[in-house]
C-alpha cells in the first residue's frame, strides 16, 4: 500500500532525523511491499530543521517551509490533496515501530470493514525508553463524538492511528487550521461520526513524554479546547464514561474484545476477534 505521512514541525532540528528515519526505514518499505511519501510542513523554523530534512536527499520527502499559525495549520496543509492509500501524521521526535506499515497494510487489505485503526498505547521517556505499553479497550463512537476520550477516558494515541486516505474528505481543513492543541481530537471526532475505530494489538507508534511539550505549557488547555469542539455529552454518556473509567482501573482489557485485531500464530495473519 502507499502511505502518506504528514510531519508538521517547528524548530525540530534536534529530533526530525530520527522521525524521518523511522518512516523511511519501515520493514515493508525496504522490502518493496509498501511505498511512502513524507510531507514535512515546517513553520519557517529558525534552526536547522529544513537543512536536516534536505540532508536525506530523498525524493520521497516533500518539504514545505513557510510561516504558519501553529501545528494544525501545518497539518492541514499536509493533508490537503492527499492521494495515497493510507494517511497518518507524526510530530518531530516521535517514532513508528519498524513493522508498523507492514501490520497496517495487512490489516487494511485483509479487513475491508476497517476504515481507521489504532495500536497499543506506547509511551517513551525523554531517553526514548518504552515505559508503558497498554492495549486500549474498544472505543465507542458516541463517546468519541462527545469528547469523553481525552477528558474522562484515555486519549486515542495519535502516533498509533492510521486511516484510509479517502476518509480525509470528512475533515474541514479550514476548521483544523484554527485549532491549537486538540486538533487530533477534531480528526477523531470527524472519523467517528462515520466509522468504527478498530484496535490492533501491536506496537505501531509511540508518544514521547518530555519537558516543554505544547500541551504542557498551559495546564488544562487541551481539555478546554477539546470541550469547545465536542458535542455536548448526554447525562447517560457521562455516566457510562464514569463506569468505564472505574472498570478500567480494576480489570485488564481483553484481547478478545470487540473490534480488536490480534495476530493468529496458526494462520500467521492478523485476525479480527469479533
Amino acid at each position: 500500500m502507499n502511505f502518506n505521512v504528514v510531519l508538521p514541525v517547528y524548530n525540530g532540528g534536534a529530533k526530525i532525523e530520527r522521525t524521518l528515519s523511522s518512516i523511511l526505514l519501515q520493514n515493508s518499505v525496504l522490502a518493496g511491499k509498501d511505498t511512502v511519501q513524507c510531507i514535512v510542513v515546517d513553520g519557517a523554523s529558525i534552526d536547522d530543521t529544513v537543512q536536516r530534512a534536505r540532508s536525506f536527499n530523498d525524493p520521497r520527502i516533500k518539504i514545505i517551509s513557510e510561516a504558519d499559525e501553529g501545528m494544525y495549520e501545518a497539518l492541514a496543509k499536509g493533508l490537503d490533496g492527499t492521494m495515497q492509500d493510507v494517511t497518518c501524521y507524526l510530530s518531530a521526535g516521535e517514532l513508528f515501530d519498524p513493522s508498523a506499515f507492514e501490520i497496517v497494510s495487512h490489516v487494511l487489505q485483509s479487513h475491508s470493514e476497517v476504515s481507521w485503526l489504532t495500536g497499543r498505547a506506547i509511551t517513551r521517556n525523554a531517553d526514548l525508553h518504552i515505559i508503558t505499553s497498554e492495549l486500549p479497550r474498544p472505543f465507542l463512537r458516541n463517546l468519541i463524538d462527545c469528547g469523553m476520550y481525552g477528558t474522562r477516558l484515555t486519549v486515542i494515541q495519535q502516533e498509533s492511528t492510521f486511516w484510509r486516505s479517502d476518509l480525509t474528505q470528512h475533515f474541514d481543513l479550514e476548521k483544523l487550521k484554527t485549532l491549537k492543541l486538540a486538533g487530533d481530537y477534531y480528526l477523531w471526532r470527524c472519523l467517528a461520526q462515520h466509522y468504527e475505530l478498530y484496535v490492533v494489538n501491536a506496537h505501531l507508534g509511540s508518544f514521547t513524554n518530555e519537558p516543554g511539550q505544547l500541551s504542557q505549557t498551559v495546564p488544562g488547555a487541551y481539555r478546554r479546547e477539546l470541550r469547545s469542539i465536542r458535542r455536548r455529552p448526554k447525562l447517560t454518556e457521562r455516566f457510562s464514561a464514569l463506569i468505564m473509567r472505574q472498570w478500567a482501573k480494576r480489570v485488564c482489557p481483553s484481547e478478545t474484545s470487540i473490534r480488536t485485531i490480534n495476530f493468529d500464530h496458526q494462520k500467521r495473519s492478523w485476525e479480527l476477534s469479533r
